[in-house]
């Protein structure tokens, strides 16, 4: 069983450059580089561009990229190396593998990157003593690779496997994973394909979401990539406290520098005791020495085993440049003449001087990749957080960069999330964001989390970074509103794409309508009880508003044996030319969904007439502010998560002896229409339009007055409308198999035409109005 292992995990392995190509080209190229990489969509291309523009695929030809060739493990192991960071000895000439030679034409420029794999103990080859450096590379092995190469192998140990056929036993657990994590998705068929050769444009896009997953030097080596601010030394002081620097501020003012300082007083013993009596001062480079004023809301005493934070501030008018080098800790004995002054302890803080607005943290050991892991400074706790992913929004005209934190417990006891945000820092302008999660938070131990921020910036701001900062406040004495600053030590910089993306969540690949979605794990916006599909998305041309409208309809199944109320989240479509639009969601009159049972949840969009989008990219999307449970805010104030992506196509329009309404499936199996004339009071005409209906539905969807209805519209022969009428699917008036006869009554001609026809519509009520799908034309 070992040995099938090891080959589980090392023939995993192929992708990118051809074999004759090493990384080291003069100039960057992108997708616009190669002619068959012309038709992706927006979204991709991005993608392509990502992994190209690093050097970590190239072409197999001069312009032509190889979309769709296979690759082999010596290729892979290249592209591997550079996804998960790993050390490559380049000038290595001889391998541990005995198939494996730097002689070798083909695959030899490969052996320092199968090197480098086996060092981080990602493969240790394919037999007995051998690689097999032209070997293809399946997609269960590919999906096997990933997950240990982000070092989620017991992970997959214990995420429930997937009931496919074409996936191998050994695999299933990765590939559930795998498609959890959105690394890869099922073909079009439902099937993941686990024993196809994988493609070389599967792999770029497996790899750039792996990529965004990386923590840099996290291989299952066991190496973990943390931005670490280290503790200030503390420091004794009278009366039995230990004092510790937690934070400095120095920021410029109208008059010169505010300073503010916060320090930690922890009380070891098991008694209670009072504050020291001392003076706080910070020294400057030239000797100088300002005392600063302890805030009034300051404590008073520390309680046994426990520790306080004080916040002491002054403002030195002095406008020339001044640099803070120590706080001092001053007893004074006023008792005598002159005063005495003795030195208590001083900490050199020269290093973590925050400079407000002005702050840049240039000390790289501080500044972290996207996905580093990190601690919030001076905050003792288990929790361990890391950037997860992205996506840029607007507020009105401004940009809102949203910022998904991965929380993770690591203790063995429960925490509660301390008060931290995030600013995005550009060139000389920072931008201080807000936690959009307001209530508190807390994780048991061993529990993981996510929260999110909201960092607005200016229209045409190019981010560079974000810092981790601490909120503080300084109260003047005889005052009561407090001053609020902050202050931050460590930061990261953005995703790999610069943050230009719309989101850095990775597609899940081709949907198959029907089929249970797979959302990000940890979100807590989709119960686990709840299986949510989508059943319908139709784009049609509305020649009346000269734009296309999309419907898309989602069925929400409760597998629990409580309740689940209807999850309040989000869903856009992103066309192949990159433009996002916004679903506009049904109203809802169900709140709760019952066990066994389940509902329809439709949202409209507004699609310009130049979109020739067959397929699109459906982001399900986590409402996080601006909307209450089960009844989204359709307002920009509703920051939203991804949580979920995938590519669907758009179904063809049926014929009208087979419309899809789900959860109806409809049959007009034959009509006729009738023209009346009235001549009681008035001289008036009303048509009948007597159609014989056939109806099927999914039993186990329950639809309320809110549901969707069809809409019949009179059309004369010059293309006008003459009037329409409407018809629910439940309660009064509602449509029923069999015969029915549907008047309509609101003309607005007062005279017969001919050449009518009947255009069907089904009708959606939106907070924004109604949404039309349209369906046939009846002449």
């Amino acid at each position: 069983m070992k040995k099938k292992l090891s080959v589980i995990v090392s023939t995993a392995m192929a992708l990118t450059l051809f074999s004759s190509v090493s990384l080291g080209a003069t100039a960057a190229k992108s997708s616009a580089d190669f002619s068959d990489l012309n038709q992706l969509d927006a979204g991709t291309k991005l993608k392509f561009d990502a992994m190209i523009s690093a050097g970590i695929f190239d072409g197999v030809s001069n312009g032509v990229f190889g979309l769709h060739d296979k690759m082999n493990r010596a290729q892979f192991a290249k592209v591997a190396a550079l996804i998960f960071g790993l050390k490559v000895e380049s000038t290595l000439q001889v391998s541990s593998f005995s198939d494996v030679s730097s002689s070798d034409p083909a695959n030899g420029y490969a052996l320092p990157y199968i090197e480098a794999l086996k060092a981080a103990n990602l493969t240790d080859g394919f037999g007995e003593g051998t690689y097999n450096p032209a070997g293809e590379v399946t997609k269960e092995q590919l999906a096997a690779f990933l997950i240990r190469g982000l070092n989620k192998d017991a992970e997959a140990k214990g995420t429930t496997e997937v009931n496919d056929s074409t996936v191998s036993s050994w695999a299933k657990g990765y590939a559930a994973l795998a498609i959890q994590l959105n690394l890869l998705g099922n073909q079009a068929d439902g099937t993941f394909g686990g024993i196809q050769p994988a493609t070389r444009d599967l792999l770029v896009t497996s790899s750039y979401a792996a990529k965004q997953l990386v923590v840099p030097g996290n291989t299952s080596s066991g190496q973990h990539s943390e931005i670490h601010a280290e503790d200030l030394k503390a420091y004794s002081l009278p009366g039995g406290s230990q004092a510790q620097v937690k934070s400095v501020l120095q920021e410029k003012t109208t008059d010169g520098w505010r300073v503010g300082t916060v320090v930690k007083l922890t009380n070891s013993s098991n008694s209670t005791i009072r504050i020291p009596d001392y003076e706080l001062r910070v020294k400057t480079s030239d000797g100088t020495d300002y005392t600063l004023l302890p805030s009034a809301s300051n404590a008073r005493s520390i309680l046994p085993q426990s520790d306080v934070t004080l916040s002491y501030m002054t403002d030195i008018n002095v406008k020339s440049e001044v640099s803070l080098t120590d706080v001092l800790w001053i007893d004074v004995n006023t008792k005598v003449y002159p005063k005495q002054e003795t030195l208590l302890a001083d900490s050199p803080v020269g290093s973590i001087v925050w400079r407000g607005n002005d702050a840049v943290i240039n000390d790289a050991a501080l500044m972290g990749q996207w996905g580093a892991s990190f601690s919030i400074p001076g905050v003792t706790s288990s929790l361990k957080y890391s950037a997860a992913s992205m996506s840029k929004q607007f507020t009105g005209q401004s940009p809102t960069y949203i910022v998904q934190v991965k929380v993770q417990n690591s203790g063995s006891y429960a925490e509660t999330i301390p008060d931290f945000t995030l600013s995005g820092k550009s060139d000389g302008q920072s931008y201080i964001g807000k936690r959009v999660e307001e209530s508190p938070i807390s994780l048991n131990a061993g529990e993981q989390k996510y929260i999110h921020f909201a960092v607005t910036t200016d229209t045409n701001t190019q981010l560079k970074a974000f810092y981790v900062l601490t909120p503080e406040s300084f109260l003047k004495q005889g005052q009561t509103t407090p001053i609020q600053y902050y202050t931050g030590r460590i930061g990261f910089g953005l995703p790999a794409n610069g943050g230009t993306d719309a989101s850095t969540v990775p597609s899940g690949g081709n949907y198959t309508f029907g089929t249970p979605m797979v959302f990000q794990q940890g979100n807590e916006f989709i119960n686990p009880n709840l299986a949510v599909s989508l059943e319908e998305l139709h784009v049609t041309n509305n020649k009346e508003t000269g734009n296309k409208t999309g419907l898309a309809k989602f069925k929400l199944i409760n597998k629990g044996d409580k309740p689940i109320p209807v999850p309040a989240f989000a869903a856009d479509l992103a066309g192949k030319d990159g433009n996002t639009y916004t679903g506009s969601r049904q109203t809802m009159g169900t709140s709760d969904i019952a066990p066994g049972t389940g509902v329809v949840v439709s949202y409209g969009y507004m699609i310009p007439s130049t979109d020739q989008s067959e397929q699109y990219t459906m982001n399900v999307q986590g409402v996080l502010s601006g909307a209450s449970q089960g009844q989204p805010a359709n307002g920009s104030s509703a920051y939203k998560s991804t949580i979920a992506s995938y590519t669907v196509s758009t179904q063809s329009e049926n014929d009208h002896n087979n419309v899809s309404l789900y959860p109806f499936k409809l049959n007009i199996k034959n009509w006729t229409l009738t023209q009346l004339m009235m001549t009681t009071p008035s001289i008036s005409y009303t048509y009948k339009l007597n159609m014989d209906l056939d109806f099927t539905r999914d039993p186990e969807v329950i639809i309320d007055n809110n549901f969707s209805k069809l809409k019949f519209e009179l059309i004369d022969g010059f293309g006008s409308s003459l009037g329409s009428s409407s018809f629910p699917f439940t309660g009064t008036n509602r449509l029923v198999s069999g015969t029915q006869s549907l008047s309509f009554n609101n003309l607005t001609q007062n005279q017969i035409q001919n050449n009518v026809s009947i255009r069907v519509y089904e009708s959606v009520t939106t907070p924004n109005g109604e949404v039309e799908r349209f369906i046939a034309e009846l002449k």
